[in-house]
Formats: C-alpha cells, structure tokens, sequence
C-alpha cells in the first residue's frame, strides 16, 4: 500500500442564471462522461408601488427566477481543468463558482 506521485485534480462548479437558456449551453460545452446536476430553482417575489404619493392601492408585482446547476469534473491534468474555467469565463449571464482541489491518488 502507498501513494502514487500521480495527482487528481477535482473541479466543482456552482452556476447561477436567471436565463435558462444561457444555463443550459454550459451543459452542451462538457464531454458526454462528465454528469451535470440541476438544483432548485428559486423564487424572488417583490411588489412596488405605481404612485408613490397618493394611491397605495395601485401595486405592480414582479418575480425574478434563478437557475442553478452543479457538475463536478475529475482529471490528471491540470490543463483540462483550467481549459474549461477559461470557456466558463466567456459565458454571458452566468455566474459561477469554482472550487479546485488535488489529491494523491491510492495504490493498493
């Protein structure tokens, strides 16, 4: 039993949208091995006034929604890893975060 010098290196991302079209083309730009998960959907409910002075009967109510998804990436070289940060960079309307990390791999 021991350790190889070889590295893994696991790359998680979070995205966050309120386009879901944008959202999904993220999916389209991974290779088919790697899984993508869509998480839930939330809600943003707001109510403003039409007249700011005399009617406060007279509301306009609004709702904004945010997609989320989640995919997790696993690979020897560094180089694929930061390949796919760099083409999240230029996706419009998504935002996103990246959590790397590296660890050895087990030999039995």
């Amino acid at each position: 039993m021991g350790f190889s010098k070889d590295y893994i290196y696991k790359c998680e991302v979070w995205s966050l949208s309120t386009n879901l079209a944008s959202l999904k083309l993220w999916v389209f730009l991974l290779p088919l091995s790697f899984s993508c998960t869509g998480l839930s959907t939330r809600l943003k409910r707001f109510t403003l006034l039409r007249s700011p002075l005399g009617n406060k009967t007279a509301k306009d109510q609004f709702e904004r929604r945010e997609y989320r998804g989640y995919f997790c990436i696993e690979s020897k070289k560094a180089s694929k890893i930061l390949a796919l940060i760099s083409v999240l960079r230029h996706l419009n309307g998504v935002k996103y975060k990246v959590k790397m990390c590296s660890k050895l791999k087990y030999l039995n």
